[in-house]
């Protein structure tokens, strides 16, 4: 009678057919050259017992966790952007035999991601945001952790993965210039966040292309919460802009909020655009003009080269993620 799955081990599995545990090993991990016979009946006993590798076991032999770490930043954890995240890189790292650790960290303080990092928890890691002089870049540099960042970098010595925001956002802003709207106001969130200073630099390369001037904009950094959104648009909205320009799907859905309250009809009263896109504006009444990135195509190229990283294989420094211009009727 065949032992359940649960007690198998490789020495059972040797014992009964007349063969070393190494033989074994080597036949189930695909290591070193054994004779066709061998492998065969090997295999053949494996798949009978439904035979499991032991994950503890096999990371002891590889000196592996199988573990990969995921930052996500706090206070985002309800951002659908982050929960996206963590569902494609969970199923694509997954698919390689890994599972995902998620870390929250933020305000400067990477104590969580050393813990893990120190304690040799992770065999690699994936930063979902990348600030300027980002202390997590330093520590996986000095341990030498493999890691992938989700973001534009200048550094060409991280892995990164992300959409050109740069051009993103200079193709939106040049569209939205053509469609006659040149006295603007933008609402961006953290500038320390490296993805919103890519997306600020795309909109200031597109009105300077057009010959306008930033100085006649006005521009609102630092808008962490609907208050902030909130305190600002009063201000803004008495300088009579043509449009609104949010740097995220977040800030947009707050300004949307505050418009509706106040009355305002979109795009009759105020055109509204975003630099990132979500299907909160895609359902949105009118749906609202957005730069959209697929974000599942992000995370499981982002999964799939940490573990070749980490399986010792040569990734590319840099890979990009193409984006759309959705064109929506908060834009006339």
């Amino acid at each position: 009678m065949e032992r359940s799955a649960s007690v198998v081990t490789i020495s059972d599995i040797a014992q009964e057919l007349g063969v070393s545990k190494s033989t074994v090993s080597r036949v189930i991990n695909c290591k070193g050259r054994i004779g066709a016979e061998t492998r065969r009946r090997v295999m053949e006993k494996v798949q009978s017992c439904n035979y499991v590798p032991n994950p503890m076991a096999k990371g002891l032999v590889l000196r592996q966790t199988f573990n990969i770490g995921v930052v996500i930043p706090r206070n985002e954890e309800d951002n659908p952007f982050f929960q996206n995240c963590l569902v494609g890189i969970s199923e694509s790292v997954y698919k390689a035999g890994y599972d995902a650790l998620i870390v929250v960290q933020g305000g400067g303080d990477i104590t969580p991601l050393r813990r893990l990092v120190i304690n040799r928890k992770v065999d690699g890691v994936i930063l979902t945001r990348l600030e300027e002089k980002d202390e997590s870049v330093k520590l996986l540099k000095k341990e030498g952790v493999p890691f992938v960042v989700m973001s534009t970098s200048k550094d060409n010595e991280v892995c990164h993965v992300g959409s050109d925001q740069i051009s993103g956002c200079y193709e939106m802003t040049k569209f939205m210039i053509s469609r006659g709207c040149e006295k603007v106001a933008v609402l961006a969130g953290d500038s320390k966040n490296s993805v919103n200073t890519f997306r600020f630099e795309g909109f200031k390369r597109g009105l300077a292309s057009s010959g306008i001037s930033l100085d006649g904009c006005v521009v609102h950094w630092n808008l962490e919460s609907q208050k902030d959104v909130f305190s600002v648009l009063p201000d803004i909205m008495k300088e009579n802009p043509q449009c609104l320009v949010c740097m995220d799907d977040i800030i947009c859905v707050y300004v949307l909020k505050w418009l509706k309250q106040n009355d305002y009809e979109v795009p009759a009263d105020i055109q509204v655009i975003s630099f990132y896109d979500s299907q909160v504006l895609e359902n949105n009444t009118p749906p609202i003009t957005a730069l959209n990135v697929n974000v599942s195509n992000l995370t499981k190229k982002a999964g799939s080269l940490l573990v070749d990283m980490i399986e010792g294989k040569k990734v590319p420094s840099h890979t990009k993620i193409g984006y759309e211009l959705r064109i929506r009727e908060s834009f006339r």
